[in-house]
């Protein structure tokens, strides 16, 4: 039995000022634990400067904890164009660090492909783009998902997912070319020999009307299993959201539901 890629998991302010020192116990028995470099820097400055005061507590308690934590530090970034703001959009303080810590996942993904990188943020917008860079070993969950996986011991879908496309990815395959390399290559090395006579001619042309069916019906069955796994991504992160909606507003939740049209009519 093949063993499990090791995880790494990455974590936002949003995802810090949530915790206790138990709590980041906790997490690292989970994986290898990484603070980016922006990340670090900012719960120093909240340490004096917080604008709340329970803020500044937590802020202060994650300085006394991390010296010996064996959490790791890192200034590890990678663009994508994906994340890059639009022309003439100014970024806020908050948008910059967000986008450091997005950019710092990406590229411990793309240094460690045999890890998967688990981005912790309480942030909605910083999940939904790690999600978009459509990376093997990079996923994204809230901190509320991450206690649970300590408290269960099991593994959340979207992580299970993953590691099932890193396992399922050939030895030595980038974790972001992999999904189009099949098709790729087949179409860059497809070659025609020239032939001497008019007979040779004749007699590949029903070979080579064999071979470009072949491929047009390759080409449909890697779009259906692409947009199969774009949907599973779809229904996981759906499920997810769900499970912190109903964790952080069960009141809401169960309202919504039982109006789900559905429902209504099994009723």
């Amino acid at each position: 039995m093949a063993l499990l890629p090791p995880i790494s998991i990455v974590f936002d302010t949003t995802a810090l000022l949530a915790g206790k020192t138990l709590n980041w116990q906790e997490f690292s028995r989970l994986g290898e634990c990484y603070v980016p470099e922006a990340v670090l820097e900012q719960m120093q400055f909240m340490c004096d400067r917080a604008s709340e005061p329970e803020t500044e507590s937590t802020a202060r308690e994650f300085s006394r904890f991390y010296p010996t934590s064996g959490w790791k530090k890192t200034s590890l970034k990678a663009e994508h164009p994906l994340l890059k703001p639009a022309p003439g959009h100014n970024l806020s303080k908050r948008a910059r660090l967000a986008l450091d810590v997005v950019e710092c996942c990406y590229g411990l993904a793309l240094r460690y492909p045999d890890r998967l990188v688990v981005l912790v943020a309480n942030e909605q917008p910083m999940l939904q783009q790690v999600m978009g860079l459509q990376t093997k070993n990079l996923c994204g969950m809230p901190v509320s998902a991450l206690l649970q996986w300590v408290r269960s011991q099991r593994r959340p879908p979207v992580v299970n997912h993953h590691l099932q496309l890193m396992r399922s990815a050939k030895p030595g395959q980038s974790s972001q070319s992999s999904l189009n390399e099949a098709g790729t290559r087949r179409t860059s090395t497809a070659t025609t020999r020239p032939t001497s006579t008019t007979a040779a001619a004749s007699t590949a042309v029903r070979p080579g009307m064999y071979t470009a069916k072949r491929q047009r019906s390759s080409l449909r069955s890697r779009q259906f299993f692409s947009l199969l796994s774009n949907l599973v991504s779809l229904v996981i992160l759906l499920v997810v959201l769900a499970a912190i909606w109903r964790f952080v507003s069960p009141a809401s939740f169960n309202q919504f539901w039982q109006n789900l049209p559905i429902l209504g009519t099994q009723r």
